[in-house]
């Protein structure tokens, strides 16, 4: 057995004991410890339809990720999306003079 086989094996074996537990109470010395400073995380519940709870599962099936951080990731992906400033219309006067500047002028002739 290499030494790969034998880890996925180790992980494997590891999983299988975590998930089968994964209900069991915690210890009453069980003591949690937050990963951030600052106030505690907020739970958000959200009705969607058969649909649009499919499409959520396939894009987090396509990415490797659990259902939950899909959601959280396509709320922040939006929110981050949203709060940049949007493009102006496009100044076609500047354009041209950009263009202008590094199209040589025998291109720019009409026939």
């Amino acid at each position: 057995m290499t030494e790969s086989t034998h880890i996925e094996a180790l992980l494997a074996e590891v999983a299988e004991e975590s998930e089968a537990r994964r209900h069991d109470p915690l210890p009453e010395t069980a003591v949690g410890v937050r990963r951030s400073d600052g106030p505690a995380p907020r739970v958000l519940s959200v009705r969607l339809t058969d649909a649009q709870y499919q499409r959520l599962v396939k894009a987090a099936g396509d990415r490797d990720l659990p259902v939950s951080t899909m959601a959280r990731l396509a709320i922040l992906e939006h929110l981050d999306q949203t709060a940049r400033p949007a493009s102006g219309p496009i100044d076609l006067t500047a354009v041209t003079a950009a263009l202008r500047e590094v199209i040589r002028p025998e291109f720019l002739k009409a026939d």
